[in-house]
């Protein structure tokens, strides 16, 4: 008869099935042999994982649990944590950034890029977790960015909701926003801040939509109002994506969901040939207009003669 090895002892109740500290687990009881198990992943030093992680909440969740307090998630990492568009969503494997008050010194750990500065920014939580505000993000994120990236960053922060209290008070998501590029207005990287800033708009729905916009701008062509109501004789007809009130001219930008969804399509024309029988000329505008430069510079000549012939 062979011989059976005993099974493994489970864990103390409250670290089965979860990322734990191994200095949690030795003050619960665990021994060494429970914690070199083969079951567990070690996806850092002092860390034991039933499986290694795959998302960023399962590896920002795991590292919490070993680093040195006080500390707080910043930069790409934060930005993908508060839901802001990121080119560059983490994948595992890739380096976490965390931020410590600049007395601690930074944290030294080879799946953590280290920062400093935690004093002097403002935090908030995700999933419990400590993260730098979203408009502290933006500003440290926003001097490393290509432009367009940066502003992309900045729209769709400036399009959060917010009460009818703080607009009253002047609290809008692009006036904090402003007031975090205001305050560090001396300090590494403000000048490109500044630059991105000013061109961040209140009212962007999507990246593409940005990105568009950001197309108008550098085309020279006057800026139109985003997602803005169109009315015939006192009556709402719609909202369109880009609007030049005067000239009666709009853009609207198809992504695919208008050419995948058949009920948002349908319901597409029925709004666009609405605005032609009111008089409006509709252009269309889609990813390949943004992208491709022989595509992009056809769109914006067409956009400068209509813009100049009904003005």
């Amino acid at each position: 008869m062979g011989f059976m090895p005993m099974p493994l002892r489970p864990l103390p109740g409250s670290l089965e099935g979860r990322p734990f500290a191994v200095s949690t687990a030795v003050r619960a009881g665990a021994s060494r042999t429970q914690l070199r198990h083969e079951r567990f992943t070690r996806p850092a030093q002092g860390l034991r994982t039933p499986r290694p992680p795959r998302t960023l909440h399962q590896a920002t969740s795991a590292l919490s649990l070993v680093l040195p307090q006080p500390w707080a998630w910043s930069h790409e990492t934060a930005a993908e944590l508060l839901g802001l568009p990121i080119r560059h969503p983490w994948n595992p494997g890739d380096r976490l950034s965390v931020i410590r008050p600049t007395p601690a010194g930074p944290v030294r750990r080879p799946q953590i890029r280290g920062h400093l500065g935690m004093e002097s920014r403002s935090l908030t939580l995700v999933a419990g977790m400590p993260v730098v505000s979203p408009y502290a993000t933006w500003r440290d994120l926003a001097p490393g960015l290509a432009r367009d990236d940066a502003v992309v960053l900045g729209d769709a922060l400036a399009a959060w909701p917010h009460t009818a209290d703080e607009e009253r008070l002047g609290l809008t998501s692009l006036a904090r926003l402003e007031a975090e590029v205001l305050n560090r207005a001396k300090t590494h990287g403000a000048p490109a801040a500044q630059r991105a800033f000013a061109l961040v708009r209140a009212g962007s729905r999507s990246p593409m939509e940005t990105r568009a916009r950001l197309l108008f701008i550098d085309a020279g062509l006057p800026e139109p109002e985003l997602n803005a109501a169109v009315f015939d004789d006192g009556q709402w007809v719609a909202m369109v994506d880009f609007l030049w009130r005067a000239q009666r001219v709009i853009v609207e930008y198809q992504g695919d969901h208008h050419r995948s969804d058949r009920a948002q399509w349908m319901a597409d024309v029925d709004r666009l040939e609405l605005l032609r029988d009111l008089g409006w000329l509709v252009i269309p505008m889609t990813a390949r207009h943004v992208g491709h430069t022989e595509a992009r510079q056809m769109f914006v000549t067409r956009l400068h003669h209509e813009l100049r012939r009904r003005s």
